[in-house]
């Protein structure tokens, strides 16, 4: 079977100086200071010398008042790569796509496909795959580079394949190798975060699928290399109201509608030092309203007669021990130690009263929103599919580069009988 990847690269920038942001849903991790080169130059460098690239989607996320600056500055850089098929989407070009999206009478999705949000700027990546006609999307971390010319043999690898249960397998993920070459994270930290610790589990659950068949169903995601077919991302979107942790919540929103997603132990990515600065009691937070929404979301799908139920026992050994009802007393216990043991003494109090009161009353308003946004997906998806106008617009040529010219029963481009190689991955459960 043919495919007709695109890669798409969210890319972060903030001011000179950036503030706490007291909006924690559109505060970003390793955003780049505007004065800054940053990662993406060194991203796409290590794809230019990649087998069969094609067209790369470049959606820049910036702080308020940046947004003119990033798009002038990620068009800069995308231009010292002319031997790629680069469009650069920033907020000029989603305010013709917001246009569009009125036209089609689909204008109540605005907010669910923008350039805030985690999960927002994921689905508006979606969308541009769908506007181009890719069938494939490949999701690349800016901050990371590719460590060979087969990447994308190896990103498709698996895409069409029925296993031997009888699926098929349209969405996957793959890991990233630290600086020093490692695929488990550091659990070594601080004495005040060890109850807030994700990485042993972590750590217990990489090494389990790192040792087994190539191919094994996924419990957590890596957003830097993730892969999604278009009867995965024709389906299902990414939630725009998560505020962090994006794709391992795309992989329990999966199970929830009965898809699955992969692991694919022999797709990996590099990560390289970034000039980004991480502010920790930020991402703390973030990581509050995360797993209080996750917990909130979960219980509420329980709810709904035609969604699957997801248990914590069925997520061992990660993210399991994060879906408890224990998660506010752990965030009250890590806040107050942070706050004796931390030098940001009284952001960590203020996250320990009122962070937490935030987070609940943020899952508990927005919790239900997402499978509303995700009836309305697919048809969103049909109706965006090959718009040449907005193509054309986007990529600046008369004619774009059409894998798919249209879909037909539910979004499907593969067929069961259909493999991209010679034998049927090996799975496990």
């Amino acid at each position: 079977m043919n495919l007709n990847p695109v890669i798409i690269i969210p890319t972060y920038w903030s001011g000179r100086r950036e503030a706490i942001q007291d909006d924690i849903t559109t505060s970003y991790d390793h955003a780049t200071p505007i004065d800054k080169d940053g990662t993406l130059g060194r991203c796409l460098a290590s794809l230019q010398g990649v087998d069969g690239i094609g067209r790369i989607v470049l959606l820049v996320v910036s702080t308020p008042g940046t947004e003119n600056q990033a798009h002038e500055k990620v068009s800069a850089i995308a231009a010292g790569y002319p031997g790629l098929d680069i469009a650069v989407i920033g907020q000029a070009q989603l305010n013709h796509f917001n246009l569009r999206l009125e036209q089609l009478g689909l204008q109540s999705s605005v907010n669910c496909i923008n350039l805030r949000t985690e999960g927002a700027i994921r689905n508006l990546g979606i969308a541009m795959a769908s506007i181009f006609a890719h069938d494939t999307i490949v999701f690349l971390d800016e901050r990371f580079v590719v460590p060979g010319s087969d990447f994308l043999e190896r990103a498709v690898y698996g895409i069409g394949a029925q296993t031997p249960e009888g699926s098929v397998i349209t969405a996957k993920t793959g890991y990233f190798l630290d600086e020093e070459g490692n695929y488990t994270a550091p659990e070594d930290v601080k004495w005040y975060r060890r109850s807030w610790n994700s990485n042993v589990e972590f750590n217990a659950y990489i090494q389990e699928v790192m040792e087994g068949p190539r191919l094994t169903q996924a419990k957590s995601a890596c957003g830097g290399c993730m892969v999604l077919h278009a009867d995965a991302y024709g389906l299902i979107p990414f939630d725009p109201w998560i505020v962090r942790g994006e794709d391992l919540d795309y992989v329990l929103s999966g199970l929830m509608y009965g898809l699955d997603i992969w692991f694919d132990n022999c797709l990996q990515v590099q990560s390289l030092p970034d000039q980004a600065e991480s502010d920790e009691v930020q991402q703390f937070r973030k990581d509050v309203y995360r797993w209080f929404y996750e917990n909130r979301k979960i219980e509420f799908a329980k709810t709904q007669i035609d969604l699957l139920q997801i248990s914590s026992q069925a997520l061992e050994p990660y993210p399991g021990p994060w879906i408890t009802k224990k998660i506010d007393s752990k965030a009250r216990r890590t806040a107050y130690l942070s706050a004796i043991g931390h030098r940001e003494h009284i952001q960590y109090l203020r996250a320990g009263r009122q962070t937490r009161k935030e987070a609940a009353a943020y899952a508990r308003e927005n919790c239900s929103q997402y499978f509303d946004f995700q009836r309305e997906w697919p048809q969103l998806v049909r109706a965006l599919w090959n718009d040449i106008a907005l193509a054309t617009q986007f990529s600046g040529v008369r004619s774009t580069k059409v894998g798919n010219p249209s879909f037909t029963g539910r979004l499907s481009a593969v067929q069961v009988n259909d493999s991209p190689t010679p034998d049927t991955p090996s799975t496990q459960d």
